[in-house]
Formats: structure tokens, sequence, C-alpha cells
């Protein structure tokens, strides 16, 4: 079967992806917290492109300092553009912008005095450009990671961020320990804590905890090997985080606002992930908690999985994915969508992930991002369904209508034509962020990028935007993220997006996925010729589909 074929992957290729812990020892169960605070921060969507900047926000609301692990990856192929370590004062707020670098990529910029490693509001001056190092070979240098897409820094200007917190800080102590001390470990929570006039008093001593001064006997505890010095190992990585994002132009005057999807219960209790700034761990392959919670239906459904990974996957699948679009001319509407993969990775990508072997996916994902024998580029492409409808409930592709009503006649009766439904339309995602733009039907050309986020098309097609040209000026639209097209080449082998087995043989179908849509309208009316231009986001609703055994 399927489900017994997909389940004969070795252990070997998810448990080598954790990077930091084993399992859970503790019972723990990942879930999407509804209410909006926890351990791991998704942020669907950041760009720089099209005059767009994103500020971001993340906010410790709990009364000990916090360390986490911020991370911004490019939309095509979740490459790390840019890493490093935030360490936070009790009730802190940290925040940043990402806006576009005159050589066409992105960089962050901020202007808050939160304590990070480099630290790049002190050390930086409040700058630091994305980097490409992940997706281009440098000549000259050891372990080129060229992935066969675009090369350019470009490729840094939109994407989507994880923020995964490392651990819960020791109690700040009334004054500075001394070397020596039996406290000593305090220096680190009394070092980040903000005083007038709200700058953290030494920065540069947690910078100093991950130099290697080149004698041992100089070096600090954290790069010595003592990464849990500071932190409150019987508490570890005790969540209560939240963050928001807004993607803002100031020629359009638009604002997309958004809360980051939070996730809770990624970490056992009592555990404490904290690496070097320059460390793609933890990464969402690095939790230990394998039981999953999640909500189907209004019941409460408990999983446990072999791997942390496929638990983080279950809080985040939906079986279809539903939201509203608006292309109404009159009013110049535009709506653009947003869906990301943020786990796709680790499943996907045959060229960094140990254990992924090209054309062999680990589910559900069905295509793999991997340089075939002529060293082309093969895409991660899943081929996707849906159908939309206007507002009045007329669908698209059309359902085969009722039978017309008739008066009695003879027998025998003729034949009746055959009616059936149209298939529902098929398109592919390729990329582990993408845009879907929603046009209109009758336009015959498309844009070199989008109207509202700016995302590009691309001379590798896939990897582009994706175009949807629709007959109804407004609707909604129901995405199939289960069913695989008898058409598709992947059908054989797998007929619907699937999990893995979870311990008692139920799987999830469909696809770990997060985003929203945005719109915007334009009123050109208002007296005296001034231009109003208006915009919203919504998040994506779905539904979820536990199959048992």
């Amino acid at each position: 079967s399927v489900v017994m074929k997909r389940n004969s992957l070795t252990t070997a290729v998810l448990a080598g992806l954790t990077g930091v812990a084993g399992m859970a020892g503790v019972a723990n169960a990942v879930n999407v917290n509804p209410d909006g605070l926890g351990q791991v921060l998704l942020f669907p969507y950041y760009t720089a492109r099209g005059g767009n900047d994103t500020l971001i926000s993340i906010v410790n609301t709990t009364e000990r300092g916090k360390a986490v692990k911020i991370r911004f990856i490019e939309a095509l192929n979740s490459r790390e553009v840019l890493d490093f370590n935030i360490y936070m004062s009790p009730f802190d707020v940290w925040t940043a912008a990402v806006t576009a670098t005159d050589e066409g990529g992105a960089k962050m910029i901020t202007g808050d005095t939160t304590c990070t490693v480099p630290y790049i509001f002190g050390d930086f001056g409040g700058e630091q450009e994305f980097l490409d190092f992940e997706y281009v070979t440098i000549p000259g240098t050891i372990g080129g990671k060229a992935d066969g897409g675009p090369s350019g820094i470009e490729r840094t200007a939109s994407g989507y961020i994880e923020v995964i917190e490392m651990g819960t800080l020791l109690e700040e102590p009334d004054e500075a320990p001394e070397a020596g001390d039996a406290n000593f470990g305090q220096i680190i929570p009394w070092a980040v804590k903000h005083v007038a006039p709200g700058v953290p008093r030494n920065c540069d001593l947690l910078v100093d905890a991950w130099t290697d001064f080149g004698s041992p006997a100089a070096n600090l505890p954290w790069i010595a090997g003592d990464t849990e010095f500071g932190f409150d190992t019987q508490q570890g990585a005790s969540g209560g985080l939240f963050g928001s994002a807004s993607i803002i132009s100031v020629d359009s005057g638009t604002m997309f606002s958004y809360n980051a999807t939070t996730v809770d219960g990624f970490w056992a209790p009592g555990s404490t992930a904290h690496t070097r700034p320059d460390s793609l761990i933890p990464s969402l392959a690095s939790g230990n908690a394998d039981t999953s919670f999640v909500f189907d239906n209004g019941n409460l459904v408990e999983h446990t999985w072999d791997f942390p990974l496929l638990a983080l996957n279950a809080t985040l699948t939906l079986d279809r994915l539903v939201n509203e679009y608006v292309t109404d001319e009159d009013i110049s509407a535009r709506t653009e969508w947003v869906l990301t993969f943020p786990t796709k990775r680790f499943h996907v990508d045959a060229l960094t992930q140990d254990g992924v072997e090209p054309e062999e996916p680990i589910p559900p994902f069905t295509r793999t991002w991997h340089l075939d024998e002529d060293d082309e580029l093969v895409y991660a492409c899943e081929d996707l369904s849906f159908r939309f409808y206007d507002r009045e409930e007329a669908p698209y592709p059309t359902d085969a209508p009722p039978p017309e009503e008739t008066p009695p006649i003879v027998s025998p009766r003729p034949p009746t034509p055959e009616t059936t439904p149209d298939d529902p339309i098929l398109f592919q995602l390729c990329r582990e962020a993408n845009v879907i733009r929603f046009g209109d039907s009758e336009e015959e050309t498309l844009p070199g990028a989008t109207e509202i986020l700016g995302e590009p098309a691309r001379d590798q097609v896939q990897l582009g935007f994706t175009n949807f040209a629709l007959p109804f000026s407004e609707g909604w639209v129901n995405f199939d993220l289960t069913s695989v097209d008898a058409n598709s080449p992947v059908f054989d082998d797998v007929p619907r997006r699937i999990s893995l087995e979870a311990d008692n043989g139920d799987v999830i179908e469909g696809l770990p996925v997060v985003g929203f849509a945005v719109t915007t309208y334009t009123n050109g009316n208002l007296a005296g010729g001034v231009l109003a231009n208006y915009g919203g986001t919504f998040n994506h609703r779905g539904s979820r589909s536990v199959v048992s055994d």
C-alpha cells in the first residue's frame, strides 16, 4: 500500500534532522496555540520588493529573559539568508525592518537596543544585509552550495521568517555577580536587562561569551562549550512569545498586517537548545516533542509520532484551504495570496538535507528539489487543484446542471446526454513561500511582478509568482491540498497526499501550510481629486482530515 511504502523510509532520514535533542522523555504536545503565545513563531512572508518594507516585532510576555534564534529564509528553496541570536530581557520587545538594498537584495535594519549576537545595533550600525552563501558557490571556497535556482542577490528580497526559543534565562540578580561566585551564571540575565535610558547593561559581554580569544583560559563559557551557562535548565524553553508583521508601501499608502503563527509545545519541559549565532540549528526539525494536538471538527485529536518533525507537521496540515478574492476593476481591487510550507525543505531538498534522496521525497510532499544527471534543476512542485465560486454560489469549473422538468412522454424514452461536473482546475506550487496573483481572465499579458507584494515572474517559470485568471471578479476559492490528479506523473506512487503513519496507524491528509490573503482597493473619486488606497489582510481558513487505520 501507499502508506506502507511511505513508512519504509529509514529512521535515520528524520532522526538525522533533529540536530539538537532526542526524543521527549516528558509528555508534551505540539500545537498551534489559538491564544497566540508559544515557543516558535512562523512569519509566512517578508518582502522588500516593489517598494515594500516589512516590519516585524517579537514580544516576550514573561518575567524572565529569553534567548531566541531568528532565521530569515528565502522563498524559492528555503535557503537561509540571515540567522543570529536575540537575547531578550523580561517583558521586552524586539523590532526590525526588512528593506531593499541598492543591489536589489534585502537587508535587515533595526533601531532596537535589545542584545543580539553579533550586536547588530551597536557593532553594525543597526544594519545587516542578507547573504547568498547558502544558494551560490563562491569561487575559491570549499563547500559550495549552489542549488540550481536563481543565483542573484535579488533572491533574498522575499521569503519567510522563523523564530525559535532556545531557553529561559536565570533570574536577574540585584547586582552583577563576580567571577567565581556560585551564582555567576546570573551575569547573563543581569547583562541583558534594560536600564535607563532603555539600553541593556552590557551586550558586549554576550558577544565576548561567543568569541574565541585563542587561549582556552581566556574563553568565556559559551564558546568554551557550556552553552547552558546563564540559563534556567529547570524551566527550559518556556514559551510566552508572540510576533506580528506589517508589509508597508509608503508610495502606495498601504499597510498589511498579520500575526505570526504561534507553535507551543515544540520543546519538552526543561529543554534548552542554545546554539552559537552562526549555527543553522535549532531549526523546525529540532523539536523534541513527539506528540501533537489538533482540533478536527471540534474534536481534540492526539497523535504520537516516530519523529518530532511529524508532530509539527500534523499541527500545520490542512486537507483543503479556503479564502476570498476580489479583482473588481471598478474599485481597482486586487488580491494576492501567500501560501508557505515552512517544513517543506526537510522533506524535499535533496541537496542539503541528509537522507532526502532525489525523487524520494518524505511524505506528504511528492517531489524533490535536486539536480539531475545533466545538472539541470528539477523543481519540488506540488500538482494541486482548486474550484472557485462567485459570491452568489456559481461555481467554476461549472457543476453539472440539474435535469430540466419535462412533461410525460411515451416509452421508449430517448437516451439522456451524459453531464458531469467539469474537472477542477490544475496548477503547480513549486516554491516554499508561494505568491498567487488573482487576475482577470480577459488579461492578454501578465505583469513582470505582482502589483501588491512585488513578487517577480522568472525565466524559470515555476519559481515565479502563480497567476490565476478567473472569470468572476469576486468570490472565494477552495484549494484541494490532498488529491493528486490522475494525470500527474507522481499519481501512480502517490494518489493522495498523506503523512507517515502515527503510532496508532492514523494518517493526516494534506500539506503543512501557513499564510494569508492581501487585498487592496483604490478610490479615485474623493473630493479635490484625492486618491485613497485601502488594504486588508485575511488569514487562510481550512479543514483537517484524519484517516484512521
